[in-house]
C-alpha cells in the first residue's frame, strides 16, 4: 500500500488495519507513521503534524480499490483502477 493511502480515520468502505507505532517522524508539513500490523510493517503518510507515543496502539484504515498486490515472485497482480476509489 503507498503510505499516502493509510489514513488513521475511516471513511465509508475503508478496511481496518490495528498495529503499534513503532516510530513517528515529522517531515515538513507531513507525518510519517511506522506501525507494525498483522500484515507487517506499513508506513503511514498523514498530511500535518501529528504526534503518536512510540509503542500507543492505533488503528489504520485504507481503501480496498487503492492497494497494490504482488505475488511471491514481485510480480503485479492487481492495481487500482485509474480514476476509481477516493
Amino acid at each position: 500500500m503507498r503510505a499516502s493511502a493509510l489514513r488513521v480515520h475511516a471513511q465509508p468502505g475503508d478496511v481496518a488495519l490495528p498495529g503499534k507505532v513503532e516510530l513517528a517522524e515529522i517531515s515538513g508539513s507531513d507525518t510519517f507513521v511506522h506501525v507494525h500490523t498483522l500484515v507487517g510493517e506499513l508506513v503511514a503518510q498523514l498530511t500535518g503534524v501529528h504526534h503518536f507515543e512510540l509503542g500507543c496502539q492505533v488503528t489504520l484504515y485504507f481503501n480496498p480499490a487503492l492497494v497494490y498486490v504482488f505475488d511471491a515472485q514481485g510480480m503485479l497482480v492487481l492495481a487500482p483502477v485509474r480514476g476509481g476509489g477516493r
